[in-house]
């Protein structure tokens, strides 16, 4: 195996891929520097909107997040407060977390990993990036990514739950609580609470189904 060397990158040339519903935006560090032993991204977002979106990593994932710059608004439990330049926070696994971008440029560094194993990259990443890519085509163009995805692996819930975010993020509702319950079908318990706690599906909460499915 060849000896790794050092890299070196500056944040502001790293390339930038937006989430589905526009934020928050990454800038995958760790696939930049081919980083293996802990994940490491840093994230971005207009003001006004998630530079960390909503979530609790219930697989037990230890989080950090450091502010390089700009100001972020976090909601960690049932906690809110502000942090700046210089700031590090620190989240336990299975705790609800969020940050909202309040200045402009503001860029979050996260740090995580689960304790006590070997750290193995999310497919999240990959899929955020051709994601990202895809739509920057046109929404066809993203909606067949998903579809591929699904016909790769029908019976995988990740693929399910990722059309029922897109679907009602470009109001296809009853296409979005169809995959939505199938994602949850076949996924683990804490699938459940990611729907719970994602904006993605904000728009599908006063839906009646929404109760029934979720519950």
């Amino acid at each position: 195996m060849p000896e790794r060397r050092h890299a070196f990158v500056t944040l502001r040339e790293v390339e930038r891929y937006p989430a589905m519903s526009g934020a928050p935006v990454l800038m995958p560090l760790r696939r930049r520097l081919d980083l293996q032993a802990f994940g490491l991204n840093c994230w971005t977002a207009p003001v006004g909107a998630p530079v960390i979106e909503r979530h609790s990593e219930p697989d037990g994932d230890e989080e950090v997040y450091v502010i390089i710059s700009g100001r972020a608004r976090f909601t960690i439990g049932g906690e809110t407060f502000e942090a700046g330049p210089e700031t590090v926070v620190y989240v336990p696994p299975n705790t609800s977390r969020q940050a909202v971008a309040m200045e402009p440029e503001t860029l979050v560094l996260a740090v995580g990993a689960k304790p006590g194993e070997a750290f193995e990259p999310k497919s999240w990443e990959d899929f955020q990036i051709a994601f990202a890519e895809a739509f920057a085509q046109g929404e066809e163009k993203a909606r067949a990514l998903l579809a591929e995805a699904l016909a790769r692996d029908p019976e995988a819930w990740q693929p399910h739950y990722n059309l029922a975010c897109f679907e009602a993020l470009t109001g296809n509702f009853d296409g979005a609580f169809e995959h939505l319950a199938r994602g949850l079908e076949l996924g683990p318990p804490p699938v459940r609470q990611l729907a719970a706690e994602s904006e993605d599906l904000d728009v599908l909460r006063s839906d009646p189904r929404w109760r029934e499915i979720v519950g």
